[in-house]
Formats: structure tokens, C-alpha cells, sequence
């Protein structure tokens, strides 16, 4: 028997540390109790824990032993996982804490039980964990409360978590809305076994439909893309709730690109493409994965609305478009049929206001409700409801249960009402597969959570040999120049040379030249001085000698490699084109959007997963606020986009191919004129080793 086999399917489960005085302890023993093969209890200092037979240690139980659950202080824990893997247990679940979470000793500690565990070939989830739930074979290895009393019908829902507590919180919530979890796995901290690990797990056990995730730490891409692309493939939707998305958890690098992408923005992109649904809560989390077990699912973006209060109807008609919802037009057909079902003080057109008076009479509630769902403009229907609770709330539910029974669309409920008064009514029709939520925002972003996606990415050629051009840790942008060359990206004439020699090799560029310090270690060179426009040529010599001084005195230890002497960029509107390299098997992401020395103060970016092509980054510009810039606004001539389309795809390509060897490449700006895309400024740093 495998590891993960004995994790899931163990022929029989020990309980190190088994004891009736401790709630926690006494709970693993308890909840047991349906397990259909045998536990052993083990604590020294007893002879039975809840009517079982204890044993003094592993290596005297009566047979064989597959999963070992501890729950021993965080000292003692050692010496368990390694007499474990002398019975020949192939997994343990390690609920004790005092490891990695308390500091550099836990952290110590923790790394040898993994090397303690290896040694047997034994694998381990946790420490610091709350165990496992796996319905199929009655296995309830876990202490959590929340695990209490009768088991409600099994839903065919997985989740994995990190954190125990959330877990908990997770599992309860599932009770009190009468769904029995299908498996229920808390990893901790993960020191061998991962969120990813379980969740791979679990979506090829057949008995699992929709697996729920919560994640704090970002998994390893590859396996992520590889675990998304097998759910997918076997029709089970993944549903992700991840901690760390704030500011507070944002990267700090020294480019522009770095400072407006969020350090998960790969995982939040692969996650889309992939098709798996990230929530922002918990309710989120629990009401998309029990939505997603029922049938049918909207087909599009359509939906009706049928409330009881216009007002209520109003919220979810503005609120629809920021979820990426549409309220359609009703067909004249099924305006007809609504027309004498509605009191003329009501209305008849998306939303549908019944008023009081149509909520008061089930049956001609339900010929709506029946009227908007047959509508060929409708995709999915969603019900508010205001002040209706006890019996009214009732009557409502159910007539709403039997119209949506009738219906091959699905629907969900926003009920703004107190919790006790709709208590009954929302049971009903959540037992029977009907969302109800307590906000039509909530209720809406559900909704467009059900809707199928496909955000496949298609492979893209990508240019290869572009290794040779990161022989340095940081390129100044003359010696980046080359990269841009091969990359076939447009950029200005220009040549490095000493303060004495930039008076001649301005005349070559004209009337007046830009002027730019070379040196590696300057990322933002108009920072401390190191840029001047439109030098008249005959002065450049002057302004170089000028510039560098000014250089000097503002970052007295960054190395000068010379002064690049460059032609004057046309005008033309600024875009900021970025990547970030790939990392931690993520694909890199490309950043576009509105660039100038301005663009961190009013962000205008767009990302994506590279490699793109050019049709791609024409449609990334076209989601820019900035885009009518682009497109001749107000008049204006329109740049060529095709240009700049073109060069975007090629950095994102560049990007690919270079892979985890970059740090970082980003022009900004990419001027975008009429007949053309120049890469006005370039900053390219290799991945450090």
C-alpha cells in the first residue's frame, strides 16, 4: 500500500497519545468510532480509552498499522515518528504544534522530523495541523469540534486547507448548511505532505466533485498548472481562497513593473487561465463549491432579475455589469406572459418588480419566476427578496424550489432579510441545491463564478539564444541595446562615450539629443539627475560633464560606464512594457499599460501570462483606461498600435524563452507614434543565483 493510499484508505489507524482527560486528545479516539477497520489507542498510562484497548507503544499492537496520528508534545514527537516508521506505518498526521510557527528552534526541529520520517519512507502532513476527514470509509482523524455531531448527506465536496482554524471554521459552516463534506484535509505547516500534494490527491479520487482550497502560501507553479489542467480535464472545478493578496504582501523591486505587480499575480493569472474560480471568504469559498455540485449551470452571462422591491431591483442592475453580468431585454413574448401576472404598479421589462402583492400569492409568484426562466434572453435567475420571513418566507421558498425544478437554468437567491426570519426558508431551498445569500452582490458574483470559461493559453514560438545577451547581473540600456536588436524592438540611434567626446556624437542625431549616465546600478536614472532632453547638440559636451556631476553628488557609489548621446524620440503617446522572469515554475507575466515617469502615481496596467502574441497584446492594450490615447482620441492621428503590438509580443517571447535566467526587463517608455513603437528606455536585470 502506497503512502497516499494509507492516507485515505489505511486498514488501521493508531492514536499516539490517546488519552480521556483531554478534550482534543479524547475527540481523536471518539470521533473514530465509525472508522471500519481497527484503532489502536497508545498512551503507556492507560489500559482503555473509550471502551478500546491502549498499548504502551507502536511496536506492540496486535497488527498492522498504516496511518499514525500524534498528538504528543512537540519534544516527544520525534521519537513517535520514527517508532511509526519502525511498525511500518506509511503515513502520519503530526497534530502537535512547537514547530516551524514558534522560530528558528521549532524550525530546526520540524526539519529533522521530515529527515526522521524520510529515513522510513514515511509520509507526513503537518505539524501544527487538525488531521483529516475522509467520508468513504468512516475516517475521522482529526480533533477539530467542528467534526461533532451527525454527519449531513455526503456532497461530493473536498477541501484542503493550511490553516486549521479556517479548516474548522470551514467544516462547521458546511454542517450548519446540511453538507457533509466529502474529505476535509488540514495541512499545517507542511513539511512534507503540501496543500498541493493533498489536493492532487483528492481530485483523482472519484468520489470528490469540487474541490475548495484555502492557501497561504503560493504553491509551486508547475505542479499548480499540472493539478488545474487535470482537474479541468476530469470536469472537477477547483475553487481557491488565498491569504497574502494585499498590499502589505506585495513585492518590492526596483522597476516601475515590480512596483505595480503583486508578488501573486502569477498564481492569480494561471489560476484563471486555468479555469479554477479564486473567491475572496470563506462564505465565498462554501457557496461557490456547493453551487458547483448542483445542476444545471448557466450557460452564459444572461441573467433575469425577479424581485420584490425595486429598489432591491435597482442594486442588482448596477451592480450586475461589475461582476460581468448582463441584465437583457426581455422578448416581447415574455413580456406578454408577465403582463397580467403584474399589478400595473410594478414592472414587466429586467428587472421584474412583482411587488407585495404578487410575493403574497404563491402560485402567481411561481407563473413569474416560470415565465422569466423560460425566456431565450436568460441564462440563469436570480430572486431578491426584501422584509419576507416565517411562513410568507416560507411559502415563498417553496414556490421558488418548485419553478426552479421546472427549469432547466439554474437559481440563486439574495434574501435581505434578519437570518432567523428566513432561517427555515433558506434551508429549504439550500438542502435542495438553491443558493440563497444574504447580499446581491454576493449573490451576483456567484452567479458569474458558475459561468463556464475557457482561458486557455496557446503555446507561442519564442525567439531562442537570447542567453548571450545577460553576461551581466544588470545591463545599462546601451548594453541591452543588442537584446532589443535581436528582438527586432525599435530604439533610438545613440552611442556611449566620455563627457569630451558628446558634443560629436551629438551632431550625428541633430539639432538637440538626449542624454542618459550609463551605469548598472542605476534602475531609475532620472532619480538622481542621470537624464536630460533636448540638449542642443553644441552643448553637449557641457551638459554630460554637468550631469555626471550632479550623478556624483546624488549616488556617490554607483559606477558611471560613460554617457549615452541619443536621438530625439518623436512624440507619442507612452506605454510601460515589462516582464518579470519566470519563477517558481510560474510562466513569466507580462505587464502593459500607460509608462512615463508618472506611472506609479496613477497605474494604468493590464498583466498577463507571457508568451503572448500580438493579437493577444492588442487586446491587453484595448483594456487599458488609456486606450482611446491609442486610437486617435478626439481627433488626435491613431498610433500604430500594430507597432507596438509587435513589440510587446516580442519582450513577452524574450521573456519565455530567457526563463528563470531574468529577473526583470521593462521599457519605459515605449513611445507609440504614428508610424511606429521605439523603446525609449530599457533596464534589464538578470535573476540573481
Amino acid at each position: 500500500m502506497s503512502a497516499v493510499d494509507g492516507l485515505l484508505h489505511p486498514r488501521a489507524v493508531a492514536v499516539v497519545g490517546a488519552s480521556e482527560r483531554s478534550a482534543m486528545a479524547g475527540r481523536l479516539t471518539r470521533y473514530l468510532r465509525d472508522f471500519d477497520g481497527p484503532v489502536y489507542p497508545v498512551n503507556p498510562n492507560y489500559q482503555q480509552v473509550h471502551g478500546l484497548p491502549c498499548y504502551p507503544s507502536l511496536l506492540e499492537l496486535p497488527g498492522p498499522v498504516d496511518l499514525v496520528l500524534v498528538m504528543v508534545p512537540a519534544a516527544r514527537v520525534l521519537a513517535v515518528v520514527e517508532e511509526a516508521g519502525r511498525a511500518g506505518a506509511s503515513c502520519a498526521v503530526v497534530l502537535s504544534s512547537g514547530f516551524a510557527e514558534v522560530g528558528a528552534d521549532g524550525r530546526a526541529l520540524q526539519e529533522q522530523l521530515v529527515e526522521v520520517a524520510r529515513r522510513y519512507g514515511l509520509r507526513v502532513i503537518g505539524p501544527n495541523c487538525q488531521g483529516l476527514l475522509y467520508r468513504p470509509t468512516g475516517l475521522a482523524a482529526t480533533f477539530t469540534a467542528a467534526a461533532d455531531g451527525e454527519q449531513a448527506p455526503d456532497s461530493g465536496i473536498a477541501y484542503v486547507g493550511q490553516s486549521g482554524a479556517l479548516g474548522g471554521s470551514f467544516l462547521g459552516m458546511a454542517g450548519d448548511r446540511g453538507i457533509g463534506l466529502t474529505a476535509w484535509i488540514s495541512v499545517g505547516n507542511q513539511a512534507d505532505i503540501t496543500a498541493t500534494d493533498a489536493a492532487e490527491l483528492l481530485v483523482a479520487d472519484p468520489n470528490v466533485r469540487v474541490l475548495a482550497c484555502y492557501l497561504e502560501e503560493l504553491p509551486d507553479g508547475a505542479r499548480w498548472q499540472r493539478l488545474t489542467a487535470h482537474a479541468a480535464a476530469l470536469g472537477k472545478p477547483v475553487v481557491v481562497l488565498r491569504s497574502g493578496r494585499s498590499a502589505a504582501g506585495e513585492r518590492a523591486v526596483a522597476s516601475h513593473t515590480g512596483a505595480l505587480v503583486r508578488a501573486g499575480t502569477a498564481f492569480d493569472l494561471l489560476t484563471s487561465e486555468s479555469g479554477a474560480i479564486q473567491v475572496d471568504d470563506l462564505d465565498e469559498l462554501l457557496d461557490t463549491a456547493v453551487a458547483l455540485t448542483a445542476e444545471p449551470r448557466p450557460r452564459g452571462r444572461r441573467i433575469g432579475v425577479i424581485t420584490s422591491s425595486g429598489g432591491a431591483g435597482g442594486l442588482a442592475a448596477d451592480q450586475a455589469e461589475p461582476a460581468g453580468l448582463v441584465l437583457p431585454e426581455l422578448d416581447p413574448a415574455t413580456r406578454d406572459v408577465l403582463a397580467p401576472l403584474i399589478p400595473a404598479f410594478g414592472s414587466a421589462v429586467n428587472p421584474v418588480d412583482v411587488t407585495a402583492q404578487v410575493i403574497d400569492d404563491a402560485g402567481q409568484f411561481g407563473a413569474v419566476c416560470d415565465a422569466v426562466a423560460a425566456s431565450d434572453e436568460v441564462d440563469a435567475v436570480l430572486v431578491v427578496l426584501t422584509t419576507i420571513g416565517g411562513e410568507a418566507a416560507l411559502e415563498v421558498a417553496e414556490s421558488i424550489l418548485r419553478a426552479a425544478k421546472r427549469s432547466t437554468k439554474p437559481f440563486a437567491v439574495a434574501w435581505l432579510y434578519s437570518h432567523e426570519q428566513i432561517a427555515e426558508a433558506g434551508s429549504v431551498l439550500r438542502r435542495n441545491g438553491i443558493s440563497v445569500l444574504g447580499t446581491t452582490t454576493a449573490a451576483l458574483r456567484l452567479i458569474a463564478h458558475l459561468v463556464p470559461r475557457e482561458h486557455r493559453r496557446a503555446e507561442r514560438a519564442v525567439p531562442r539564444g537570447l542567453a548571450r545577451f545577460l553576461d551581466r547581473p544588470e545591463l545599462t540600456e546601451a548594453e541591452g541595446a543588442q537584446l532589443l536588436d535581436a528582438l527586432q524592438v525599435d530604439r533610438p540611434r545613440g552611442r556611449v562615450v566620455e563627457p569630451a567626446d558628446a558634443a560629436r556624437a551629438a551632431r550625428e542625431f541633430g539639432d538637440e539629443v538626449v542624454l542618459k549616465v550609463q551605469s548598472p546600478d542605476l534602475a531609475h536614472k532620472s532619480d538622481v539627475g542621470g537624464v536630460l532632453v533636448g540638449v542642443p547638440s553644441e552643448r553637449a559636451g557641457s551638459a554630460a560633464q554637468d550631469m555626471l556631476d550632479t550623478v556624483a553628488a546624488n549616488a556617490p557609489d554607483a559606477r558611471i560606464d560613460g554617457v549615452l548621446v541619443q536621438e530625439v524620440v518623436p512624440r507619442g503617446v507612452e506605454l510601460l512594457v515589462g516582464v518579470q522572469g519566470s519563477e517558481h515554475g510560474y510562466p513569466p507575466v507580462l505587464t502593459v499599460g500607460m509608462g512615463g515617469t508618472t506611472a506609479e502615481l496613477n497605474p494604468d496596467v493590464v498583466s498577463a501570462l507571457g508568451p503572448v502574441d500580438a493579437e493577444r497584446a492588442v487586446a491587453l492594450l484595448r483594456e487599458l483606461r488609456g486606450w482611446p490615447l491609442l486610437d486617435g482620441f478626439r481627433g488626435r492621428p491613431r498610433c500604430d498600435v500594430d507597432a507596438a503590438a509587435a513589440a510587446i509580443a516580442s519582450i513577452s517571447q524574450a521573456a519565455a524563452e530567457l526563463g528563470d535566467e531574468l529577473g526583470e526587463l521593462e521599457i519605459n517608455p515605449l513611445v507609440v507614434h504614428q508610424t511606429g513603437a521605439v523603446a525609449a528606455d530599457l533596464v534589464v536585470r538578470k535573476e540573481a543565483p
